[in-house]
């Protein structure tokens, strides 16, 4: 297992981020696309950050809203992505995260979709990258990783791939036994956060009120023992939207995840996440 966060999950500057995630002893951060847009300086000064604190980058994400593209859009949406995948060799990051489509306009033919992912994972070979696909809870058409992941087999191309969110997961209530039967080498990343019950839409649920693991009602150890089965030993991050976290001590939240994460993927109380290792 690699271990990672998201650096979205914590609050202060990308130096001081960066520098807690370090000091917890993650190995690797996701990136976020805002983290490029408010940091004063290039991408390649992002990168050097991540050597200087013996970080490596994860992923950058999230692309969105690229299959199904109407004909009309096909050809901008495709220029957009490149640039996005050329951030993401900027940064030095290997992967490059998208969701699935969630507008009213996209197709919903399969074979438009299939051809719109297959040319986005070409332009990733060309760059050597990877694309990991999520199905989010309120996707258009695609919102279950069970769908997400009958794409990735259909498609069959070496660079691209599923991610498995514990949070679309559990918040469309979808089964968990079909996870161990996902190929490992499918599965290109795993994300964890857990939340509290809410009557609230998916998108509010998910942008506002995830937390560590251990602070909510998800079972995030059958989750985690699931994924275990499948063989998948890569990347395994942090990945909590919630105000209410980033508001608390960068080097708290850090050491406090890094513990969950090793906590849940060796079978321990995901709630050992409130003690931060020693």
């Amino acid at each position: 297992m690699i271990t990672s966060i998201a650096t979205v999950t914590l609050g202060s500057s990308l130096p001081s981020r960066l520098e807690a995630i370090a000091e917890a002893g993650f190995q690797a951060v996701e990136l976020f696309d805002t983290d490029l847009e408010a940091f004063d300086g290039s991408a390649a000064s992002i990168k050097q950050l991540l050597l200087d604190t013996g970080l490596r980058a994860a992923s950058y994400f999230p692309l969105r809203e690229i299959e199904g593209t109407p004909l009309a859009e096909r050809q901008a949406t495709r220029d957009r992505s490149a640039r996005y995948l050329d951030y993401a060799v900027q940064l030095g990051a290997p992967m490059v995260m998208m969701c699935s489509a969630t507008g009213a306009q996209m197709s919903a033919d399969r074979e438009h979709i299939l051809d719109d992912l297959e040319y986005l994972a070409d332009m990733a070979k060309e760059r050597g990258l990877l694309i990991a696909y999520e199905a989010i809870a309120w996707g258009r058409y695609v919102y279950d990783y069970r769908q997400a992941a009958e794409l990735v087999n259909q498609l069959k191309h070496p660079h691209f791939g599923l991610v498995l969110d514990s949070f679309h997961i559990f918040a469309r209530d979808l089964p968990l036994s079909g996870i161990a039967q996902i190929p490992k080498e499918q599965i290109f990343l795993v994300q964890l956060s857990d939340a509290p019950e809410l009557d609230v839409s998916y998108l509010e649920w998910s942008r506002n009120h995830r937390t560590l693991p251990g602070r909510g009602v998800f079972d995030l150890a059958s989750f985690t023992a699931q994924v275990r089965q499948s063989g998948f030993d890569g990347v395994v991050s942090l990945e909590c939207f919630s105000d209410a976290l980033r508001n608390e001590a960068v080097a708290d939240v850090a050491a406090k995840g890094i513990n969950a994460i090793n906590n849940l993927w060796f079978g321990l109380d995901p709630s050992g996440c409130e003690s931060p290792t020693a």
